[in-house]
């Protein structure tokens, strides 16, 4: 359902030099309100090939709770996004 979708970036506006680097499309990941909540917060991150990492902060019920109990993956990433998602991994993620 679109309603419960959420625009995140990986590359948080208030952190962007540019404006082209806020407005870049490989800057973005479209996800659920709640994943879009743990990506901010440095709870959640993603691997260059997809893969969602879950942060030691998140409990075995608090994972289940998300959805992420088992291996997840974001679809449809390309090269470009990956300066910007090792950004996060880099500053926001608390692995």
């Amino acid at each position: 359902m679109p309603e419960l979708l959420r625009a995140s970036h990986a590359r948080p506006w208030a952190d962007c030099d540019t404006d082209a680097d806020r407005l870049d499309v490989f800057n973005g990941l479209l996800l659920a309100a709640h994943l879009d909540a743990a990506f901010d917060s440095g709870l959640i991150a993603v691997a260059p090939d997809g893969a969602v990492m879950a942060s030691s902060r998140l409990s075995p019920s608090t994972l289940a709770t998300l959805g992420l109990s088992g291996p997840r993956r974001i679809n449809g990433l390309l090269p470009a996004h990956e300066p910007f998602l090792a950004w996060h991994r880099a500053r926001v993620w608390e692995g």
